[in-house]
Formats: C-alpha cells, structure tokens, sequence
C-alpha cells in the first residue's frame, strides 16, 4: 500500500536558519556590521592614506545592508500573514 507523500496532519518543519528568532538575531548582527562599516568608511574618506582602501567597508555595508533587508521583508511578511490568518 502506498503512503501519501503530505498527509494533512503533518505540520511543514521550518528549518531552524528559517526560523523568526534566527532572523531577528541576524538582523541585529547584520545593523551592527552596517554601522561598523559605516564608521570604517567614514574613518578611510577621512583620512588621506586609507583613501585607497576605501572599497572594503562599502562592499561590507552593502553585502550587510542586502542580508539586512531580505531578512526584514521576511519577518515583515510572516507577520503580516499571521494578522491575516488570525482574522
């Protein structure tokens, strides 16, 4: 006899680096990586020998700022679905 694939008294597993908790942990790292690279640009802009290396904050900034936002539309979406389930 064959087993059906997705009974429907399964709940889906959502994978533990999927969950709420993760991503809120990772946006709070990810807004501290933001600042700190912020400060690292500020600080080689400022500062005539460093000019050159310029590039290695703001490739932070931004690959932070893109993890950052994908997890905040990923939180901001599970919530809005919940209110929408809850109604």
């Amino acid at each position: 006899m064959k087993l059906h694939q997705s009974p429907s008294f399964r709940k889906v597993v959502i994978p533990w680096y999927d969950s709420d908790l993760f991503c809120i942990v990772i946006s709070v790292f990810m807004a501290l990586i933001f600042l700190f690279s912020k400060i690292g640009l500020r600080f080689a802009l400022e500062h005539e020998e460093y000019q050159r290396h310029g590039w290695v904050p703001l490739v932070l900034m931004v690959l932070s700022g893109i993890v950052l936002a994908t997890n905040l539309v990923r939180i901001l979406t599970r919530m809005v679905r919940r209110r929408a389930e809850e109604k």
